[in-house]
């Protein structure tokens, strides 16, 4: 019997509940919507989200989205965005099936990087839209069958987690099937909060169910009115493949509320409100970081080997891959040949006398482009010299070895390793003769030898091939292609993503033996899991699925037997194992991000690179030992709240605030048309000055010049929304003639300017007003209050009880943007009165970390910038996470080295903390230094790294407060602690003897 892994979600990841907060605020002013006053005059018992004849102030919408943007932007709430000059609204038609109505309704846009929990953050969205606004009416799109699985699955694990967090509040869940149309009332009635799923396959065309009459529903209604009618807020599950004409009509037709969209990217972002782009998921380590082997890199280069790669059509020329002997090196390159090119003159291999090129083709097909050689051998784009044997032989055996050391070094820690292979072709893998399985079968069963976890398993125990099962008398496993588009193939894919979704858990568990896992397109989307280490990409020439889709299935941080993540980033490494060289891959997927529109992430890194050693001539020395046993001690601490104080200066902090209250604006204003120019003036090297011009249909007109250079975003430079996509690409000349060329492919010379049009409605007038004083229901915002500061609901009665009663009293006309500045108060209050309470205790005698694991001899770090330790290091390099920390080292400590006077240094690792109360948060040091002094004194000091050394310029509040809780922590240890920047040449000093011992 194989034990039930349960998956463990944390609620308390700051990014997302940035993302959550940004969307749920947007309803700010909202008040709740009680079901006894929505049920009143309702037809056939519908409870909607909002009554059926009003509609959400878009006003309220604009001014709570820049609010939040711009909240986003200054508290650095994940990446920066765009401040939106208006709120962008769709406006349109809806299905003819479903009439001609027109419809106007605002979209909201979330980006999160693919592994970051984007599913986790719109479901727990809509149980805090529940608990905030009353909304009960929610429906997820996806646009495949695999998502729609994969959101099934998302919500049965999540379940119990919601519960718990929202007060045992459940959901009714409804899986939209056409044949059980009659569900649609049940959702349409249902009084608590119900989520219905669909595939916008099934109501974007009129041939669809949902638009047609049917007896298994009451009344005259057809089925899409029941949803109509319960004004659902709509969730779009990988916006970007609803962007077409119909799809839109097809939202448009369920008449929704509003509309929020999630993906990892989007060619259209209305209304952006959160983004978490790939740089920050990597330098965050909320996904796991990538390493990148390539099978050239592998292949034994004595060989024969000889690829045709491309094509060009001006000049016609073939790019191949070859062996090449250059100075004595065998190496692999890529070579330019044109017609009667002697490829043995160019590689001055032996293996290629007598390949001289005949003929070269170009063709629109890859099968048509070919080079002909004199000697016979005919070269496409999908051959090669080098067998596709060898090619799969390599990458299967280094997977299956990278796999088992992995394994090797995660057991302890309760992680089981999978591998994912992407193939060619399905029947390499389920026929009887399949090449990709007798490799595999082969290598594991010679490589499990060296590795006692998987002596006693047989290939086939361990391996297995998601694919749709083909009839049980068939005469052989026959799989079909999934990526087939007739029925009969869309119902067998189907069938295989079902499978995938209910297997997830029981792939990680250690009484599982399968590890391998085989798969086509089946996997290309919907489908990860989190302890997916290696990829493996075995296709015979450039894979037909993107690399950023490939990788999506590992990217999530892995999990040990609990269901509990690990987030050490030293494990959370994936590995791809790609079938081109590793440079080649990494452009590809560089690439790929660019063209989805955001930034790339950092350039993968090769792993022998990434490796530093411990320098145990340190590690063992007297001084390390020393001090790390003065860090490394348990700790408590305490913090005596004097109630009377807190309760006095939250009061103090209440009653002099401004709560905010409802506002009216009042505007007016025209659609008008804009014309832009953008010329060029001059051009000096790497800068040019540009004029822009604006003149309006309303008689409004600017004019200003600007030096810009390379990567100049004119939309940033010059703060109009107009201007997006004009970012400069580069400066050149073309027949003595200066220009500019901009991503967006307009190119701008010195006398032929660039001229557009665009159009806007511009507020001409604008009037801010008290709104009127409605007195609204106040929910329980003591017990809120009270679960989410932590203290005793008697204490935030008597903080209330104190406060001025006309500041009481605006409680009622702004409810929920009262109880919001209320609860901020008095968290700041609590932070910093616990800073100034907390003590600390050590326990002498018990040490908290084992010294070992967490200085191992070798520490791979994929994904970092390190930089020479010199001698003094602990380690031989040292990874620095800014310019500041870099500039420390290099031009500070490294220089006290060279002066004799460093003993040694390290940085904390990652897993070393200062635990301190949750309110804020556990503290993990920068540097620790070991110093002489007077040659026969030591310093023993502990250095934060910082930008600046005024703790109120940190950016973050809660970094001061660690800080100053991290000040009494090492007094109390005797160790010299200071925040110092790049600049602090007295880095060194310390005025307390006691920080000072004697050298034996």
């Amino acid at each position: 019997m194989v034990k039930k892994l349960t998956l463990q979600y944390k609620d308390d990841q700051q990014f997302q509940l940035d993302a959550i907060s940004s969307v749920v605020d947007l309803f700010k002013g909202i008040p709740y919507q009680e079901q006894k006053d929505l049920l009143t005059g309702a037809i056939n018992d519908i409870t909607p989200n909002y009554p059926p004849n009003e509609i959400i102030d878009e006003i309220l919408l604009f001014e709570n989205l820049q609010i939040i943007q711009n909240r986003n932007n200054e508290e650095k709430r994940g990446s920066e965005l765009t401040f939106s000059s208006d709120l962008t609204v769709d406006d349109g038609m809806v299905l003819e099936a479903a009439g001609n109505d027109s419809i106007r309704v605002p979209h909201f846009t979330v980006e999160m990087e693919t592994g970051t929990g984007k599913t986790y953050v719109y479901l727990r969205t809509i149980y805090e839209l529940k608990k905030r606004y009353g909304f009960t009416k929610f429906v997820i799109i996806v646009p495949s069958i695999a998502i729609y699985q994969g959101v099934l699955k998302s919500l049965d694990t999540m379940r119990n987690h919601f519960r718990h967090l929202y007060n045992n509040q459940d959901v009714s869940l409804i899986s939209y099937d056409s044949s059980k149309i009659g569900d649609l009332s049940s959702f349409a009635s249902n009084t608590d909060l119900t989520v219905m799923i669909m595939t916008i396959d099934a109501f974007n065309k009129a041939s669809n169910n949902i638009y047609k009459n049917t007896e298994k529903l009451p009344g005259e209604w057809k089925p899409y009115e029941y949803i109509q009618s319960t004004r659902p807020i709509l969730i779009l599950d990988e916006a970007q493949n609803f962007e077409s004409k119909k799809a839109k009509e097809a939202i448009r037709t369920l008449k929704p509320l509003a509309v929020l969209r999630y993906s990892a990217t989007h060619r259209e972002v209305p209304n952006l409100v959160y983004r978490l782009t790939p740089i920050d998921a990597f330098r965050n380590n909320l996904v796991k970081q990538i390493e990148v082997m390539g099978v050239s890199e592998l292949d034994n280069l004595n060989e024969r080997m000889l690829r045709l790669l491309e094509i060009k059509r001006t000049p016609l020329t073939a790019v191949i891959r070859a062996i090449v002997h250059d100075q004595g090196e065998t190496v692999e390159r890529d070579i330019t040949l044109k017609q009667g090119d002697d490829l043995f003159a160019k590689t001055k291999n032996p293996d290629y006398q007598q390949f001289i090129v005949e003929e070269i083709r170009y063709g629109s097909q890859e099968d048509q482009q070919t080079i002909s050689f004199e000697n016979g051998v005919i070269l496409s784009l999908s051959d090669s010299l080098l067998s596709k044997e060898s090619i799969f032989r390599a990458q299967i055996e280094r997977t299956i070895s990278v796999h088992m050391q992995r394994q090797q070094q995660l057991k302890a820690q309760g992680i089981k390793v999978l591998s994912l292979f992407f193939i060619d072709r399905v029947k390499n893998y389920t026929s009887s003769e399949g090449l990709i399985k007798r490799l595999f079968d082969e290598s594991f069963e010679r490589i499990k030898n060296h590795y006692p976890e998987y002596e006693n398993l047989s290939a086939h125990q361990v391996r297995q091939g998601y694919f749709a099962k083909p009839k049980t008398d068939s005469p052989e496993e026959d799989a079909i292609d999934t990526e087939g588009k007739n029925q009969k193939q869309r119902e067998m894919e189907k069938q295989a993503f079902e499978l995938i979704m209910k297997e997830k858990e029981r792939l990680l568990s250690f009484e599982e033996p399968v590890s391998f896992i085989f798969a086509h397109s089946a996997l290309k989307e919907g489908w990860d899991n989190p302890n997916v280490f290696q990829i493996c990409t075995l296709n015979q020439t450039n894979s037909t699925m993107k690399k950023r889709q490939e990788i999506g299935r590992g990217l999530r941080l892995a999990v040990n037997q609990d269901g509990i993540r690990a987030e050490n980033h030293d494990i959370n490494v994936l590995t791809v194992i790609a079938n081109e060289q590793y440079e080649a891959f990494v452009s590809r997927l560089q690439q790929e991000y660019m063209e989805d529109g955001t930034y790339a992430p950092p350039a993968p890194k090769k792993p022998e690179q990434s490796i530093v050693r411990r320098k145990d001539e340190i590690f063992n020395s007297i001084e390390f030992k020393e001090f790390w046993k003065k860090l490394n001690k348990k700790m408590n601490y305490k913090v005596e709240v004097d109630t009377e104080k807190l309760i006095e200066e939250c009061v103090e902090r209440l009653n002099n605030i401004k709560f905010p209250s409802p506002l009216i604006e009042i505007t007016k204003g025209r659609f008008i048309i804009c014309e832009y120019k953008i010329s060029l003036i001059v051009a000096e090297g790497e800068r040019a000055k540009i004029n822009i011009e604006m003149e309006d249909s309303n008689g409004q007109r600017w004019k200003n010049e600007f030096d810009i250079k390379a990567n100049d975003d004119l939309m940033k430079v010059t703060k109009d929304e107009r201007l997006r996509g004009f970012k400069v690409l580069h400066l050149g000349e073309m027949y003595g003639e200066p220009y500019i060329k901009f991503t967006n492919e307009v190119i701008v010379k010195r006398f032929e300017p660039y001229k557009f049009q665009t159009e806007r409605t511009e507020k001409t007038k604008k009037q801010i007003e008290q709104g009127d004083k409605t007195k609204y229901s106040v929910p329980d915002f003591i017990n809120r209050t009270a679960e989410e500061i932590k203290l005793t609901k008697k204490t935030i009665v008597e903080i209330f009880k104190r406060m001025k009663l006309e500041q009481k009293e605006l409680i009622f006309f702004n409810p929920e943007g009262w109880i919001s500045e209320f609860l901020s108060q008095i968290r700041i209050t609590l932070s910093d009165h616990i800073v100034e309470n907390i003590e600390f205790e050590f326990d002498s005698q018990t040490e908290i970390y084992d010294t070992e694991e967490l200085f191992p001899q070798l520490v791979k770090q994929p994904q970092r910038e390190l930089i020479d330790a010199g001698i003094a290091g602990l380690y031989d390099k040292v990874q620095v996470d800014s310019d500041v920390e870099r500039d420390f080292i290099q031009n500070l400590v490294l220089l006290d080295v060279l002066k004799n006077n460093t003993i040694l240094y390290f940085k904390f690792p990652p897993k070393f903390k200062i635990l301190l109360p949750k309110i804020i948060g556990n503290y993990n040091p920068d540097w620790a230094i070991v110093r002489k002094y007077d040659e026969k004194l030591k310093l023993e000091l502990v250095r934060e790294t910082k930008g600046g050394v005024k703790l109120d310029d940190l950016r973050f509040p809660h970094e001061k407060r660690k800080i100053l809780c991290a000040m009494k922590y090492f007094e109390k240890l005797g160790v010299s602690y200071r925040v110092v920047t790049s600049d602090s040449y007295d880095w060194m000093e310390s005025t307390e003897s006691k920080q000072l011992t004697l050298t034996d």
